[in-house]
């Protein structure tokens, strides 16, 4: 082996035996699942927004579903920012899913005047 292929092979092994971040398994995380809905109508709503954690997001679909995956466990919030139209009964939620948990939150939007 050349000397180069051995200084290779063990900073390979060092770095590899550095133990940098690691991405905690799925079930370190939640999962935000949850209906858009027209509070007068009952209907689905499209096109709101939803935001967690700061950088998660989804958007409602026609059915007016959304789901976040691999939300962060613990204390936190879910924006609501409402599509054109509309605005949120409730604008921030205060959530604590729990590690694994599917949590459900339907989001009210009232048209706009």
């Amino acid at each position: 082996m050349t000397r180069a292929r051995t200084a290779l092979a063990i900073l390979l092994v060092g770095l590899a035996g550095c133990g940098g971040p690691a991405i905690p398994p799925a079930q370190s995380y939640a999962t935000l699942t949850g209906l858009v809905y027209d509070v007068a109508t009952k209907a689905p709503v499209a096109g709101a927004v939803l935001t967690g954690s700061v950088i998660l997001t989804s958007t409602s679909g026609a059915d007016g579903k959304y789901k976040i995956a691999n939300f962060p466990i613990g204390p936190n919030e879910l924006q609501v920012t409402a599509p054109a139209g509309y605005v949120a009964v409730q604008p921030l939620y205060s959530i604590s899913p729990q590690k694994g948990e599917t949590l459900t939150v339907d989001i009210p939007l009232k048209k706009a005047p």
